[in-house]
Formats: C-alpha cells, sequence, structure tokens
C-alpha cells in the first residue's frame, strides 16, 4: 500500500486522506498543493494515516511540495476574500435579495475559484443572478454554499455559554449528533437556556462524558422506582450517577443506598456509626464529651432551634451583670417631647 497522509485546508478543519507516492520524507506541518473538486488548495500535513482507516477507499495523489512563491499567493487571494464579501453584499442590496446573510468568502490555491458562505431565513431562493454579477465582477467561477448554524457559529468565533472560546472554533474538525437524552443521563436541566448553544442547537459538549455516564448508569434505577433495600421497600427520590449511589425514601425517611445493596434485605458491607462530640465551649466539664452516635443509613434530622422564652414586658437584661433590670413606664419618664424647630427669619 503506498503511504496515505492526512492533509487539512484550514486550522480547524475536515482531515483529508491523500496518496503520498513519489514524495519522500514528509512530515507533519509541511505544506503541499493537491487537486480537489474545488481546484488546487494549499494543505498542511497532519500526519500518516494507517491502513485500516482507509477500508479500500482509492486517494488522490499530492501534486508538490508547496515554495515560497505559493504561501506569498495564497496570503494574497486571502486579502481579497474580503472585499469579495463585501462586494457580494452589496449586489444583493441591488437585487433586492433579502433575508440573505454572507459570512465569509474562500478563495482556492491559485484564484480560479471562490465559495461565499451564507445564511438564509427561509429555504434556498434564485440566486442565479447575483452569481452571475458576481462572476462577471470578480473574474472568477463564484460557488455559493448554504451553511447551517453549527458552520455559522463556528465561521464567526467568539465565547461560548462557559466563558471560553467555542469548542468548534478550536478544535472540532466535525460536528458529532446529540441528542436531549444525553442531557437526561447526565442529570442537566432541561433548560433551553442551560443546553443549548450560540448556534440554536443543542451543545457539543453534551457529548463530551456521556459514554462514561452511561457506563456509570448501569445497575441503578430510574427516579421514582419502588425497590427493596436493607431499610425497607422505598421510593428512589434522586440517583447520583458517578457516585454510584441512590437515595431511597423509605417511610418518609430518606437514606443513601450503595449500588452493591440495591435490592437486598441485608447490607453487603455494613456501614460504619459516626460520632457526634460537643466542643468545649458547650460542655460544662471543660472536655468533649459524646452526645450521640448517628449512622450513615439515614439522613440527619433538621436543627431544632430554641426558642427563648420572651422575657416580661418592661425588663431587660443587662450586658454586664446579666442581671434584669425594669425599664421604667412611659408614666414615670414623662411625656414624649418634640424636638424644636428653628424658626427662619424672613428676610
Amino acid at each position: 500500500m503506498p503511504p496515505i497522509v492526512g492533509i487539512q485546508f484550514n486550522a480547524v478543519g475536515r482531515q483529508y486522506h491523500f496518496d503520498a507516492r513519489g514524495i519522500t520524507d514528509l512530515r507533519p506541518g509541511d505544506r503541499v498543493v493537491v487537486n480537489t473538486s474545488r481546484g488546487k488548495q494549499l494543505g498542511i500535513v497532519t500526519g500518516y494515516v494507517p491502513d485500516d482507516e482507509l477500508e479500500g477507499r482509492a486517494c488522490k495523489p499530492i501534486e508538490r511540495r508547496a515554495t515560497p512563491r505559493d504561501l506569498v499567493m495564497q496570503q494574497q487571494w486571502q486579502t481579497r476574500a474580503l472585499s469579495a464579501v463585501a462586494t457580494c453584499v452589496e449586489k444583493a442590496e441591488e437585487l433586492g435579495l433579502k433575508g440573505y446573510k454572507f459570512i465569509q468568502a474562500e478563495y482556492n490555491f491559485d484564484g480560479s475559484q471562490v465559495t461565499i458562505l451564507y445564511t438564509a431565513e427561509k429555504k434556498r431562493g434564485d440566486l442565479g443572478a447575483l452569481q452571475r454579477e458576481l462572476r462577471r465582477l470578480l473574474r472568477t467561477r463564484v460557488e455559493l454554499f448554504q451553511a447551517g448554524p453549527r458552520d455559522l457559529a463556528k465561521a464567526l468565533d467568539g465565547l461560548g455559554a462557559c466563558g471560553v472560546p467555542r469548542c468548534c472554533s478550536r478544535f472540532l474538525t466535525r460536528f458529532s449528533s446529540v441528542s436531549i437524552r444525553m442531557a437526561k443521563a447526565q442529570n442537566i436541566s432541561l433548560t433551553p437556556s442551560e443546553i443549548t448553544g450560540v448556534c440554536g442547537r443543542l451543545r457539543c459538549c453534551l457529548a463530551y462524558e456521556y459514554e462514561q455516564y452511561a457506563e456509570a448508569a448501569e445497575g441503578l434505577p430510574r427516579r421514582g422506582k419502588d425497590v427493596v433495600t436493607p431499610y425497607g421497600r422505598g421510593r428512589v427520590v434522586e440517583v447520583r450517577t458517578l457516585a454510584g449511589d441512590t437515595v431511597v425514601d423509605v417511610e418518609g425517611v430518606r437514606h443513601v443506598v450503595a449500588r452493591e445493596d440495591l435490592g437486598k434485605e441485608e447490607f453487603t458491607t455494613p456501614p460504619r456509626e459516626k460520632h457526634v462530640y460537643l466542643p468545649d465551649w458547650l460542655d460544662d466539664s471543660g472536655a468533649d464529651r459524646e452526645v450521640a452516635t448517628v449512622k450513615p443509613e439515614g439522613e440527619r434530622p433538621a436543627r431544632q432551634s430554641q426558642s427563648r422564652g420572651r422575657r416580661p414586658r418592661g425588663q431587660r437584661e443587662s450586658r454586664t451583670t446579666g442581671t434584669q433590670t425594669s425599664k421604667p413606664n412611659r408614666g414615670e419618664r414623662g411625656p414624649r417631647r418634640r424636638p424644636k424647630r428653628s424658626k427662619e427669619k424672613k428676610a
């Protein structure tokens, strides 16, 4: 089998396979000229591809290595891409085309073809007149390609909801399918603002940890299901997937049950007892004193607030002596007097 290499045409683009027969000493990072369906393109070698990934597919050969002159030509065509987009927007306004947003333009290696990406609020209409006008002004072959919402977000770049640059603009070379089932498996809120990205579709990061959550959820019951536990029969109110535990409500008391104890009437491993101690400043003897023994099978009861008795009206406690002192009644203090207001002299 001839050596097959992977080539990318953009920094964050899809990898294509080409035949490197006849060109020796190719290394990752080298630039080569290849012939594609869009004409000649200048790409970057990413590495050699194993024969198992090809599955008997034929690959186009690499034409030659890129020269310094080729790199300069590519920079010149990239600078003309901005003016091509501006020209396209002006002609679309003159032709009365509304509802179209032109994103960017991409010239190929030798400038024989330019591809303009756009988005539309409705399905693609007749853009033949616009294509003919651009072909006359730009003096090259023009292709109009409608991009999806994810491609639009990738081309515009920017920050995601997490506060860092978007994954599609940094390292995602292709978009994988994402479903609402992935968010449910990870116990993520199904609020649209929580699971949708800037593109308006489900976030690509929902697929990153889905396999780990699906593997950890094996053997755990769903929320609302009745199960048998060493504490008795109860209903599942919470599932902690990564921890492998479930919270079961048994006769109004919630217990944390491990995976291996579900469906059993006895513990596989008896739980350890936890001791609660009072600090020194609450103990009269001056030493820590054990006050309770709490087993981990159930959650701790809610802390009861100590209600203080009301003092008789007209009495207050002295901060220095701690004794109760009586407050004089209003009649003993005399009537309340309002402060006198100063009278301003009239000029």
